[in-house]
């Protein structure tokens, strides 16, 4: 029998987990050839054809009676908020990317907020303004130009970040119903498909060598990264999921200096140490709200 204090750390890890494999994408958006069409098709179609097999074998193609039309649609947002995201990063800098992609978790727990008709409380506004502040001190460093490619680039990534957060919040609700390969399907099912062809089109003119690691990205971010994530997710809050999923800003720096030679300014590891602080105040607030139920 699996103990409690290892239940209740599984999903910690999981996130945790998830969160480093995810990093990850931006070597992949900047190392390959692809357009960012096709990059959109290695991302999502590969793991939804993973999962596929699976979610026919769990009657659930269409969708679980109720929530079929949020699925669809949540689908369709994420195919729009994909392409957006992997524009962004070809389009700016690494560090309008990143800032501007860790407004999603102000943006979820404010729809959440709404959805649910509840007010935030102060402490856990404090904790992601703390979370998002370290973003924000890790990139000081970094030129934020908003002219030219950088002004729209900035803009996807602004659309992204929300349309991600709205999606995040209805994932929730699914995964209380449905299993998380299930919700992958759903999440990749329309980009994977409506993007496949511009991947087809342009496979004859990039190196096969580049085909299998684009393929690689796609599963280990698309299908194991989001299984972690959607574990976590499953039975965590959505507060906590989000303050803990901040930890992908300290991945990606590390991440750099290991492959891309980067290295660390002191602001980055200010930012750093506030990322760490808000996820571990996260999952203080859980501790201690669980000990008074």
């Amino acid at each position: 029998m699996v103990s409690k204090s290892r239940t209740e750390l599984l999903p910690i890890l999981a996130i945790l987990a998830g969160a480093a494999i995810g990093a990850s994408s931006g070597l992949y958006i900047k190392g390959l050839a692809f357009s960012s069409l096709a990059m959109s098709a290695l991302r999502m179609a590969v793991p939804f054809f993973v999962v596929l097999p699976q979610t026919a074998r769990h009657g659930l193609l269409l969708g679980k009676p109720g929530m079929r039309g949020r699925l669809f649609l949540t689908s369709a947002l994420n195919a729009g908020r994909m392409y957006l995201f992997i524009l962004a990063y070809k389009l700016t800098g690494m560090g309008n990317a990143v800032v501007l992609l860790y407004l999603w978790p102000v943006f979820a727990l404010l729809i959440d907020s709404l959805m649910a008709k509840k007010k935030l409380s102060a402490t856990k506004l404090g904790v992601l303004f703390l979370a998002t502040g370290g973003v924000v001190v890790m990139n000081l460093h970094r030129s934020f130009s908003l002219s030219g490619p950088d002004l729209l680039g900035s803009a996807c990534m602004i659309v992204s970040a929300f349309v991600y957060a709205g999606t995040t919040v209805i994932y929730k609700q699914a995964l209380s119903v449905m299993g998380e390969a299930d919700v992958i399907y759903f999440q990749n099912g329309v980009g994977g498909i409506i993007f496949l062809a511009f991947l087809i089109a342009e496979i004859p003119g990039v190196p096969f060598a580049q085909l299998g690691i684009g393929i690689f990205y796609g599963f280990t971010v698309g299908f194991i990264g989001f299984s972690l994530f959607f574990y976590g997710m499953k039975r965590l809050s959505l507060f906590q999921y989000s303050a803990l999923s901040y930890s992908e800003i300290p991945f990606g720096v590390f991440l750099g200096i290991a492959f891309r030679g980067e290295t660390m300014t002191l602001n980055q590891a200010a930012g750093i140490i506030l990322i760490i602080a808000a996820s571990l105040l996260a999952q203080r607030l859980r501790t201690v709200k669980e000990s008074r139920l």
